[in-house]
């Protein structure tokens, strides 16, 4: 009986740690360009980003920008905060697939730091292209995703999303 409950304790201490961040972020987020940082290159004119959870534990985040040039982008994940990396797909990759079947080579993961934070990691083909950090402030009012962008070169560029709740929690 003693080993059922600590088994039990066990599994709800690493289901409660992995959505630690998940009420926290949960909602509507709208991109706020003056906060953030954002490279010179980047064709970014505005970004809303959704965070909901499946009755199956899944976070889906939906991201819908206006890129600079007027063009529309969508980028959809659907993780957990378990640091394994799931399929990313965005609007060119999502049409190979219809198309071809070739599945995404993109992967997300997110790891949970604390009830505010995810590490978070973005690969192509099994190489980190983005790691860092996605953090929602005491508030619940700001959310703040500051990561590093690796080329092929190994050359590292600093970005700062900063988002305004808009909707949730």
């Amino acid at each position: 009986m003693k080993k059922t409950i600590s088994l039990i304790a066990g599994v709800l201490l690493l289901a409660t740690s992995a959505t630690a961040q998940v009420p926290q972020v949960l909602g509507i987020w709208e991109l706020d360009l003056t906060s953030s940082v954002l490279p010179a290159a980047f064709p970014l004119a505005s970004e809303t980003r959704s965070y909901d959870v499946r009755t199956d534990g899944y976070l889906v985040n939906l991201v819908t920008r206006k890129l600079t040039n007027g063009h529309p982008d969508f980028i959809q994940v659907v993780s957990k905060s378990d640091g394994k990396d799931y399929p990313q797909y965005q609007s060119g990759l999502l049409a190979t697939l219809q198309i071809d079947g070739t599945k995404t080579p993109v992967t997300y993961s997110e790891t949970v730091i604390d009830e505010h934070a995810v590490n978070v990691i973005a690969k192509v083909n099994g190489q980190i292209f983005n790691k860092g950090v996605r953090r929602i402030d005491a508030d619940g009012k700001t959310m703040t995703i500051d990561v590093v962008q690796i080329d092929q070169s190994g050359k590292e560029t600093s970005i700062k999303l900063v988002f305004k709740r808009a909707a949730g929690k």
